[in-house]
């Protein structure tokens, strides 16, 4: 870890040259974004690449402090000073710095990362070779940040720096930019005087990049099977409709006949079922001389005497229209 730096400058340089020798120098290829299916732990990441104890993130923070902390045991770093470059500003406490992404996980993923292996995953969310991959920045600046890329989100300070290593980092893993991203960058490169980027002109090829998603589109093909729905054949059915000749059922809608029942409503016509009402077992307790009180009795307006000798009655009443031996 304590090489990180050289062996980053060693690794940019050689990529410098080798570029110089190519027409495409960080040349980036513009297309759609592919924004499905991101999940962030898909990128596997603050591992201890070299199992000495000290995490990604740890190593990053020990690399960048520019008064280094004292490492403890499981790493726990103490004391130390370190500068934001998203801000200036000086922090001397690691729990108050984030490490960044310089292209955020979710924008790797929606510019290429979608189709890499789980291990060029890891291996990019720990980069430590290139230090222009991972950098400590206040907690505030990286919050701020989330996700976006430079044509929705830029440094405070700083931002001609920043734009060359969003650059740098999208060439080195071979991602792609949207329009709008593409435009902002190229803005920057001739503010900047960025001298070996070259941003691709739009096409409708790159395209293709976001394509996996339409291959899901390619659902049209169920659609001609509502082809085969169109087996109007069925919808003759329609012909069965002729069924509505079975709607005279409506015929049985005379039900409305039922509808007198209202006519039943003149409760009156329903008092004759006292005369239903066997009337015989109020006989029978007339017969003796003596009702029951409650009994059923015929007909309306006789009187009688129960066992108790108390007077009778025999009526109707305002919740029952049945004749009974009511006092």
């Amino acid at each position: 870890m304590k090489a990180r730096v050289l062996v980053s400058l060693l690794v940019f340089l050689s990529g410098l040259l080798q570029a110089s020798a190519q027409a495409d120098t960080l040349q980036l290829t513009i297309a759609y974004d592919n924004a499905t299916g991101y999940n962030r732990s898909s990128f596997k990441h603050w591992i201890d690449t070299d199992k000495d104890g000290c995490n990604t993130r740890a190593e990053v923070l020990i690399e960048e402090a520019v008064a280094k902390p004292k490492i403890g045991a499981n790493c726990k770093l103490t004391g130390g000073k370190w500068l934001s470059s998203y801000d200036g500003k000086t922090i001397t406490n690691a729990s108050l710095l984030d490490v960044d992404h310089m292209v955020p996980l979710a924008e790797a993923w929606r510019s290429g990362a979608w189709e890499w292996s789980a291990k060029k995953r890891q291996d990019y969310a720990n980069d430590l070779e290139d230090s222009r991959a991972l950098i400590a920045v206040t907690l505030s600046t990286n919050r701020s940040k989330g996700d976006k890329d430079p044509a929705k989100w830029m440094p405070l300070i700083g931002q001609c720096n920043y734009v060359s290593n969003w650059i740098a980092i999208k060439w080195r893993y071979d991602l792609t930019v949207d329009v709008a991203e593409a435009n902002i960058l190229k803005s920057f490169i001739t503010t900047c005087r960025i001298t070996n980027a070259v941003i691709g002109e739009a096409t409708s090829t790159p395209t293709p990049v976001s394509t996996p998603t339409p291959v899901s589109t390619p659902t049209p093909v169920s659609t001609p099977t509502p082809v085969s729905t169109p087996i109007p054949v069925s919808t003759p059915t329609p012909v069965s409709t002729p069924t509505p000749v079975s709607t005279p059922t409506p015929v049985s809608t005379p039900t409305p006949v039922s509808t007198p029942t209202p006519v039943s409503t003149p409760t009156p016509v329903r008092t004759p079922t006292p005369v239903s009402t066997p009337t015989p077992e109020t006989s029978t307790s007339t017969n003796t001389g003596t009702v029951t009180p409650g009994a059923f009795c015929a007909p309306a307006g006789a009187t009688g005497v129960s066992k108790t000798g108390v007077s009778y009655t025999c009526k109707t009443s305002p919740t029952d229209i049945r004749n009974r031996w009511r006092q």
